[in-house]
C-alpha cells in the first residue's frame, strides 16, 4: 500500500448496516486496504490504526455517512484531513436496532455544530458526557451509553450529536439539508421528552444522575469489600 494513500474499510460487523462493495472487498483481498470489524468499536478503543490512516497524504475510508466518520476519527484523536476521500456504504434499507453482545453503541460529537450548551450533559443519566476545564462537552464514558438509546441526540439544539448506528437522519450523521425543518423537529422532540419546563426537567435529571452515579460508587465499594473479605483482592 503506498505510504501516501492508506485505505480503511469498516465491515460494520455488529450491526450489518453497510452495503457490500466489490471494490472494497477487492482492496482487502489484494492487501491494499486495512479492514476493521466495526469502526465505532475501533474508535472507542482509540486504535492506533486510525491515526495511521488519518496521517496519510490521501486517506480513503469506506464506511458510513461522512459526517459520522469524521466525528468517529476525531473522537479517537485522529482528525481526518479535509482531502480525505470518504465512501458512503450506508444502506438505508438495513435495520439498525439489532441486539448485540458487543453493540459499540455511543454518541460522537460534530464540533462544527456543537455550542457546548451542556444540555446533553445534564440530560444523560449515565455519565456518558463530561465537561473539560474549558467547558467543552466530551464523550468521556462511551461504554456507559445504553444500547439503542439516542434520546440526547433528539433534543440537542445544534443537532451536533451523532449515533452512527441509528437509522434516522440526521442523527446517524447524514448531511443536514433543511435547517428550519430540523429546528422544528428538535422542538417537538424537546416538548415530548422534557415537557413544557425544560430547565426544571433537566434539573430533575441532573439530581437523578447524581443519585445513580453515587449508587454505582456504593455498589463498586461493596463489591471491592466482598472481594477483600474473600481474599480475591
Amino acid at each position: 500500500m503506498p505510504a501516501n494513500k492508506l485505505i480503511l474499510i469498516c465491515q460494520c460487523s455488529t450491526r450489518g448496516l453497510l452495503s457490500k462493495s466489490d471494490d472494497a472487498e477487492g482492496l482487502v483481498a489484494s492487501g491494499r486496504a486495512v479492514a476493521v470489524q466495526d469502526l465505532c468499536k475501533t474508535a472507542a478503543e482509540k486504535d492506533p490504526i486510525l491515526k495511521e490512516i488519518a496521517g496519510a497524504d490521501t486517506p480513503v475510508i469506506y464506511a458510513c455517512h461522512p459526517r459520522a466518520v469524521r466525528a468517529l476519527f476525531a473522537f479517537a484523536g485522529a482528525t481526518l484531513p479535509e482531502n480525505a476521500h470518504l465512501v458512503n456504504l450506508r444502506n438505508p434499507a438495513n435495520l439498525p436496532f439489532s441486539q448485540s453482545a458487543d453493540p459499540a453503541w455511543y454518541p460522537v460529537i460534530d464540533y462544527a455544530r456543537c455550542t457546548h450548551c451542556g444540555q446533553c450533559f445534564e440530560f444523560c443519566l449515565f455519565g456518558v458526557y463530561e465537561k473539560d476545564q474549558d467547558g467543552k462537552i466530551c464523550v468521556t464514558h462511551p461504554h456507559s451509553c445504553k444500547n439503542n438509546c439516542p434520546a440526547c441526540a433528539r433534543i440537542c439544539p445544534g443537532a451536533a450529536i451523532i449515533f452512527p448506528k441509528v437509522g434516522e437522519s440526521p442523527i446517524n450523521g447524514a448531511e443536514i439539508s433543511d435547517e428550519d425543518e430540523l429546528k422544528a423537529n428538535i422542538k417537538i422532540n424537546v416538548d415530548e421528552i422534557l415537557g413544557g419546563d425544560v430547565y426544571a426537567a433537566l434539573n430533575a435529571r441532573k439530581h437523578k444522575r447524581r443519585s445513580l452515579l453515587n449508587q454505582k460508587k456504593i455498589d463498586q465499594a461493596l463489591a471491592e469489600r466482598k472481594n477483600c473479605s474473600e481474599g480475591k483482592a
